[in-house]
């Protein structure tokens, strides 16, 4: 067996404040849809002490001209700022 570690490991996710990201979604019926937007700010809980698994990042949606919380795995940074 394993002995005790206190190894700990964090991921690190390089968005910040001002950054350009593409805006990758899917619909139900698979077809691809992308957008551009730019990152407002990140967040890894909110003000309502919930306890979020992943980070995520207020974006302000180019397209739809509304600011969501949207997680790494659809957002690719595109021009940091």
């Amino acid at each position: 067996m394993d002995g005790k570690s206190n190894f700990h490991f964090e991921i690190e996710w390089a968005a910040k404040r001002g950054d350009l990201v593409k805006i990758r979604r899917y619909n139900y019926d698979g077809e691809l849809s992308i957008s551009y937007g730019v990152i407002l700010s990140r967040e890894n809980g909110g003000a309502d002490l919930q306890i979020h698994l992943m980070p995520y990042a207020k974006v302000l949606d180019f397209s739809k001209h509304t600011v969501e919380d949207l997680g790494p795995q659809i957002l690719e940074i595109i021009s940091a700022a």
